[in-house]
């Protein structure tokens, strides 16, 4: 059975088709004349449609940086939870951070573009954060029942622990971004495990 213009699948195919061209003129601006210096009207304008289109699509600028890629908490905890089967909590959240950054590495290009924005951008940077602080909501506790299910400090290492992890990823982000690794352009993957491999965490 052919499909028509009714299709969902089609109308899907579609929206993504143009979200994804729509992004990618929207990131190609704010990398050249910075976030807060670029309005809506200008992205509509580069991208050939009205400003009502483009909110068709994106609430707002900040959305077109973020959309669907960073990951949600119950994405993040879910790959956690797989790793930590088999691993110790910091090699499971190593190995977590390594699986975020080899789907990263896919798309390496607008990758990069977003997290320059991200990292060097205070309104977006701060939206990042809040992510960070949601994702520590759901994996703190898997963590802690991994650690120490019955200790008075098992939350407290829970806590350190993934906080220096998202520091660990953070400055792998920047760097990776900015192209400071000072190695040719290893992929994020790889500098992820080498930066969580600085970090000395005893097992528990």
């Amino acid at each position: 059975m052919r499909e028509n213009s009714t299709t969902p699948g089609l109308r899907l195919r579609t929206r993504r088709v143009v979200t994804e061209a729509l992004s990618d003129t929207a990131l190609e601006l704010f990398d050249a004349s910075g976030f807060d210096q670029v309005t809506v009207a200008d992205i509509a304008r580069a991208a050939g449609i009205s400003p009502r289109s483009f909110f068709r699509y994106f609430g707002n600028k900040e959305d077109v940086v973020f959309g669907d890629r960073v990951p949600t908490a119950e994405e993040v905890r879910d790959e956690l939870c797989r790793h930590l089967a088999g691993h110790t909590p910091w090699d499971a959240l190593r190995a977590t951070f390594v699986v975020a950054a080899e789907q990263m590495d896919a798309d390496a290009g607008r990758w990069k573009r977003a997290t320059r924005l991200i990292c060097h951008t205070p309104a977006l940077r701060a939206r990042y954060l809040e992510k960070h602080l949601t994702w520590t909501g759901l994996l703190v506790p898997e963590l802690a029942a991994r650690l120490e299910p019955d200790g008075p400090t098992a939350r407290l290492k829970a806590q350190t622990m993934l906080n220096t992890a998202l520091a660990c990823f953070d400055v792998v982000l920047e760097n990776w971004a900015d192209g400071e690794d000072g190695d040719g352009g290893r992929s994020l993957a790889a500098l992820v495990g080498e930066v969580f491999g600085f970090v000395d965490i005893p097992d528990a």
